[in-house]
């Protein structure tokens, strides 16, 4: 049972998926005062999509790595593929139907997410081959699902310097984990010829530019409460920044294990669920 539920949450890559709603609910909130349950949903299937078709595409770089859940990928591969692309559609068509406004920003996540996995752009690459453009996409990925899906169902019009705020937080912050799972993957991403940043400038650089972009989060959020912009309820966000910088010195820094890179994950997840209880508590969210 064990050694199914393992499996069953690494094909799913159920930890990308829990901090994607959980970061869509926290970012809905902060725009509308509402837990935007439906934003998450769509959420979760869009993410749900990208990541299977993902274990599809990428097997070999997965069994050089050794992921859970790869061998039965290889066995069902044609099987997972075409569900997939089955569910998005059946997805795309009835939540047109409940909200038609949000349909191009899904059609958008789902056309990078074609061109993250399958070779559909000039040259026949696609964006996980293409060198920073691999990790950009991803973060955008989870711009659209967390900010865009939430703020177009709750009716939400921030203002542009608070979406500045935000995003100098969560971009760089979102692109860490890229690059933390990245070091994770060095050996397949090498063999299969994976331009990411450990591969290009070696591990040493790699932990270098996860240090500057946690140092430009923290930053955002800190400039962002000095001038105004956002609240006690958005700075709270910066303990996201932090924890991300603690166990990424303590453990990761000196061995990017899988067990360590996805445990970073469900970290992340467990805080943002705390914020939640935070906030159903009805603890203190203002200055």
């Amino acid at each position: 049972m064990h050694r199914a539920l393992q499996t069953a949450f690494a094909l799913t890559r159920a930890h990308i998926l829990a901090i994607a709603c959980l970061a869509c609910l926290t970012f809905g909130w902060l725009m509308t005062g509402q837990h935007l349950w439906l934003a998450a949903v769509f959420c979760a299937i869009d993410w749900f999509i990208v990541n299977l078709v993902n274990r599809v595409v990428d097997l070999a770089e997965d069994t050089a790595n050794g992921i859970v859940g790869t061998e039965l990928v290889a066995k069902r591969a044609a099987w997972f593929e075409r569900g997939c692309w089955l569910l998005c559609a059946t997805s795309l068509a009835l939540g047109h139907l409940w909200f038609p406004e949000l349909t191009p920003w899904r059609a958008v996540f789902t056309a990078i997410g074609l061109a993250y996995n399958y070779r559909l752009l000039p040259g026949r690459t696609r964006f996980k081959e293409l060198y920073l453009l691999k990790n950009f996409s991803s973060g955008v990925l989870f711009l659209i699902s967390t900010v865009a899906y939430p703020a177009v169902i709750g009716g939400a019009q921030p203002s542009w310097a608070w979406l500045a705020v935000i995003l100098g937080f969560f971009l760089p912050l979102e692109i860490t984990y890229e690059i933390i799972y990245d070091l994770r993957d060095v050996q397949g991403d090498r063999q299969e010829r994976i331009p990411t940043f450990p591969v290009v400038h070696g591990e040493r650089t790699a932990h270098a530019i996860i240090w500057g972009l946690l140092a430009i989060s923290g930053l955002s959020l800190v400039v962002g409460a000095s001038v105004g912009v956002i609240g006690l309820a958005a700075f709270a966000l910066i303990g996201g920044t932090l924890q991300q910088a603690l166990y990424f010195g303590a453990r990761i820094r000196h061995e990017a294990t899988p067990a360590r890179c996805i445990f970073l994950t469900w970290l992340g997840a467990a805080q943002i669920l705390a914020y939640h209880v935070w906030i159903l508590a009805g603890l203190p969210t203002a200055f």
